[in-house]
């Protein structure tokens, strides 16, 4: 039996998230291996979404009808969307784990109705 396999996008959001970490790599270590290494991980973690992103818990929140999803990856969260009938994964936003993550969805939820 073969797997059904889920097709990843980004929003802008999460593109500006990762960009924005991978800046702030480059401008504190000065060493441009480590940002491309860090933008090929984060990929990688989001590409673990393929194949079962039904499998994290949700957190409580919804956008646009769809319950969000919460993928711990290191000192990272992936919040994301499954639409189960276009078999697509939506990352919307990936931030640090210290942040105050519930504060910054409730409000880029508010902005993004």
């Amino acid at each position: 039996m073969q797997k059904r396999r889920y097709k990843i996008i980004y929003t802008y959001s999460s593109r500006s998230d990762i960009r924005q970490m991978k800046k702030y790599i480059l401008d504190q270590f000065k060493y441009r291996e480590l940002g491309e290494n860090f933008t090929r991980k984060m990929k990688e973690a989001a590409n673990g979404l393929k194949t079962m992103p039904g499998g994290y818990n949700t957190i409580g929140f919804q956008y646009r009808g769809y319950d969000i999803h919460l993928k711990p990856y290191r000192s990272y969260l992936f919040f994301y969307i499954v639409d189960e009938e276009e078999m697509m994964v939506t990352v919307l936003r990936v931030l640090q784990d210290g942040m105050n993550w519930q504060y910054i969805i409730r409000c880029w939820l508010k902005q993004n109705k």
